[in-house]
């Protein structure tokens, strides 16, 4: 029979290892694998190596928050210790008071729902610590590593409207606790999302729509519109659910959740009891912030000034930074996996942080050159500065690094040149651009820099392809959501040998025609 793993002991820092985890269904390195309990990125794996991690991510085990060496067990529970805890990357130390014991897997009807969340998120591409890059990057417009309320909504209609997630994802109070409970970790949080913090958003995002669904179904109009729910419309629910109680102990579990005893509970209240339900050993801070369910929100408010002084800074310094964003560390947590590992990998191609804000203006501008028959002749001029009509990809390489640095990225330039000067795109083969072929070049410029720093590709050698799934998600993240339908028929044309499947550089061509058809003409005259 499966087992799960209950881990305690832990204090201070990274103390929110001390879950239960219960066994998922997947294998990782060929090794089972338990997911926290409570609904937070939190896994138990084997490293594919020597030891039993405990992190964020599963990955191999290069950076986590805890880990035991591997005894030759079938599980961590009955490995020799002591655990190795991590107080920063560098103070790893061994932890006896953290203990791991095996405790019979939970069948509860709402424990088997949050065992679910993960090969949903899977499904829509959202495990994955490059999917998550690519999300974030759309989601925090202006690059400041932090997103309100108001971005995630719009993040959430535009992915549903272009058919990337599902409806049933996109319900306000469902989102509304999701970003609550994303920020109100622990009951001390911000009034912001950031980045260290978006799996665990995305995880809370599907738990309280799916916590949504049920309660709609168990109000007695089928909507749950006024967010409220009676005893009866409790009882009924939870037969309907499998759950039968008695009169007795419907009314006992009820009362648990209406704990002002006035009749009627809340949505929020739900969740709260939920939780207590699936992860009854949790920081009970973990709910502080449903007081009377209506005044769920006040703790928000503590925190807006000091918000108002981190946007103001946060801009600057993220600006500043070369590094990618990392999903895999949980906000800081250490090295310490087999072979030590290190820190996020510089990327030599990106001069500084980019966000879409950056390309939004930097479109703009390429547009009106484009469009303007002296702007492109005078940059044309800048270019071909000997005067032969044509130009090198190291003339065109210069130019980057010093008129338009934001598309100094090495992988994107070399494809938009070949496909510039390739039949295909336009060009007449040979391996020069000549001024007839600037327009087309200019605009791919742009379009391959901006694809490919959204999907974070940076593999020169690597044709990458795109089924109609991706392609929408390119569409949506890139600002160009469609209808099912009319997403479809863009597929189809460009995927002309109906295999399902196109090439991500002919999908940049057919990106770039589409935003900027003005480039498809030549520069002649």
């Amino acid at each position: 029979m499966p087992v799960a793993m209950r881990i305690q002991g832990r204090q201070g820092k990274y103390s929110h290892i001390n879950d239960t985890y219960e066994p998922m269904s997947t294998m990782h390195n060929g090794k089972p694998v338990w997911v926290a309990r409570s609904v937070q990125p939190c896994y138990i794996f084997h490293s594919g190596k020597a030891r039993w991690c405990i992190s964020k991510a599963m990955d191999d085990g290069s950076r986590c928050w805890a880990y035991i060496q591997d005894s030759g067990a079938p599980d961590p529970s009955t490995c020799n210790g002591p655990w190795q805890a991590c107080d920063g990357p560098k103070d790893w130390a061994p932890d006896t008071n953290i203990t791991c014991t095996a405790v019979p897997a939970d069948n509860d009807k709402f424990v088997q729902l949050r065992m679910t969340l993960d090969a949903d998120m899977k499904t829509y591409g959202l495990i994955e610590k490059s999917d998550l890059k690519k999300m974030w990057r759309k989601l925090d417009y202006n690059g400041n590593n932090i997103v309100s309320l108001a971005e995630i909504d719009k993040m959430v209609v535009e992915l549903v409207a272009g058919g990337v997630w599902p409806e049933w994802l996109n319900n306000k109070p469902a989102l509304m606790r999701a970003y609550k409970k994303t920020c109100l970790k622990d009951g001390n949080g911000d009034d912001w999302v950031q980045k260290h913090e978006f799996h665990a958003l995305l995880l809370n995002i599907f738990w309280f729509n799916k916590l949504w669904k049920i309660f709609q179904h168990m109000a007695d109009d089928g909507t749950g519109a006024d967010r409220r729910m009676d005893f009866n419309e409790f009882s009924r629910g939870m037969s309907q659910l499998g759950l039968n109680l008695n009169d007795q102990e419907a009314r006992a579990e009820f009362n648990k959740i209406d704990s002002n005893h006035g009749g009627q509970v809340l949505f929020v209240e739900f969740c709260a009891y939920i939780r207590k339900r699936v992860n009854p050993d949790a920081d009970p801070n973990f709910d502080a912030d449903i007081i009377s369910g209506e005044h769920c929100g006040n703790i928000l408010r503590k925190h807006r000034g000091h918000r108002r002084h981190h946007s103001h800074h946060s801009g600057h310094h993220a600006a500043s930074k070369v590094r990618d964003v990392d999903f895999s560390g949980g906000g800081g947590g250490g090295y310490g996996g087999d072979g030590g590992g290190g820190g996020g990998v510089t990327n030599s191609h990106f001069v500084s942080k980019k966000c879409f804000a950056d390309f939004d203006k930097l479109e703009k501008v390429i547009k009106d050159t484009i469009k303007d028959r002296m702007k492109i002749l005078a940059l044309w001029k800048r270019l071909d500065f000997n005067g032969n009509g044509i130009v090198s990809l190291a003339e065109i390489d210069k130019l980057c690094v010093e008129k338009y640095p934001l598309l100094n990225h090495k992988p994107a330039l070399m494809r938009a040149y070949k496909m510039t000067i390739s039949k295909q795109g336009g060009g007449d083969g040979d391996s020069w651009v000549e001024r007839k072929e600037f327009k087309a070049l200019l605009a791919n410029l742009f379009y391959f820099n901006k694809i490919f720093w959204v999907f974070d590709q940076v593999d020169n050698d690597h044709d990458r392809r795109l089924t109609f799934q991706e392609f929408k998600q390119v569409l949506t993240l890139c600002g160009a959501p469609m209808s099912e339908q009319q997403a479809r028929s863009e597929f189809h044309k460009v995927d002309r040998n109906g295999g399902g499947i196109i090439l991500f550089d002919e999908f940049c061509k057919y990106f770039t025609q589409a935003m900027c058809p003005q480039s498809m003409t030549d520069l002649v005259g």
